[in-house]
């Protein structure tokens, strides 16, 4: 060694021991491998799909949302059998499972599965999507459907993230699809007797539509008549009358009788006039009793009592 290196030499070692520092000896291969690894890059902050040696795991399925679980498919000979699943990044469970099931995870984490060995094994990671809600169920009102009755609808939906679901909606009459006809409540003067009438609901979630609902497709059947008159209040004459009047939304002529009337009480079968003349009428209370029928034979009924009181 020339005495000149000698010198260089010695100025290096003692600018290193003023600072306080010693002379980085040369590193062998593993050691400078070793120092690369820990420091994490971009890739390695956000699993993606690895593998080595001829291992390939897969996540099955591969658009998960929070329900039932997680399953993988392995491709090769894993160095070792552990399988380590993570959420996040966070270790949740390190056995021998090749399942992991929704308990342990929810909409928006990232599930990233490890299995045999850095030489030998494979990753792979999935993102767990937004569970879309469905209609589970609907109540109506009113429970009997008939023409001149709106119709209104209260879907339950469930979601299994647990978000707030708006719907909808759609009518079908007779299996057409009206465009206005997009509300809960499906107007009465828009059916009559004999259409059919179903409904589409569209569970939303603000993320993603549901499967649409289809109700059963129902027949309106025909509506009873309704006896809209009142009797009157007394007898002011020794000529009883009384106009019975009636309406139906899918009828207009109906057929009147008397289930149970006094002595000498008749009424027009095509009218519901009732007329009763007083002159011999026998005195005392008295039960009158009116049937209604529309065409296809539905009733409708009302009944009252008279007081007749003798003649003074």
């Amino acid at each position: 060694m020339s005495f000149l290196r000698f010198i260089l030499i010695g100025f290096v070692c003692i600018v290193l021991s003023a600072c306080g520092e010693e002379a980085p000896g040369p590193q062998t291969e593993p050691e400078a491998q070793e120092a690369v690894e820990k420091v994490p890059t971009a890739e390695q902050q956000v699993p993606a799909e690895q593998s080595a040696g001829g291992v390939k795991v897969t996540i099955l399925p591969d658009n998960p949302t929070a329900t039932g679980c997680l399953s993988i498919m392995i491709q090769g000979n894993p160095g070792r059998s552990a399988v380590v699943w993570k959420i996040n990044g966070e270790i949740v469970s390190s056995r021998f499972s090749s399942q992991l099931c929704s308990d342990h995870y929810k909409r928006g984490d990232r599930v990233t599965v490890e299995v045999g060995t850095k030489d030998q094994g494979a990753q792979a990671s999935v993102a767990i999507a937004n569970s879309p809600p469905k209609v589970i169920d609907i109540s109506s009102t009113p429970d009997e459907i008939f023409a001149g009755r709106d119709v209104s609808v209260v879907p339950v939906a469930e979601d299994v993230d647990g978000d707030t679901v708006d719907f909808s909606y759609q009518w079908l009459i007779n299996g057409d699809a009206d465009p206005l006809l997009t509300e809960a409540t499906l107007p009465g003067d828009k059916f009559t007797k004999g259409d059919t009438i179903q409904l589409l609901i569209v569970p939303n979630d603000f993320y993603d539509d549901g499967p649409t609902y289809e109700s059963y497709s129902q027949l309106v059947p025909n509506a009873p008549p309704q006896i809209t008159s009142q009797p009157p209040a007394g007898i002011t004459s020794l000529d009883y009358r009384y106009q019975v009047a009636a309406s139906d939304p899918d009828d207009s002529i109906f057929t009147y009788r008397l289930e149970e009337a006094p002595d000498g009480m008749t009424i027009d079968e095509q009218t519901g006039l009732i007329k009763w003349d007083l002159t011999d009428a026998t005195p005392g209370m008295h039960t009158i009793a009116i049937i209604v029928s529309d065409p296809d034979g539905a009733e409708a009924a009302q009944e009252y009592t008279l007081t007749l009181k003798p003649a003074q």
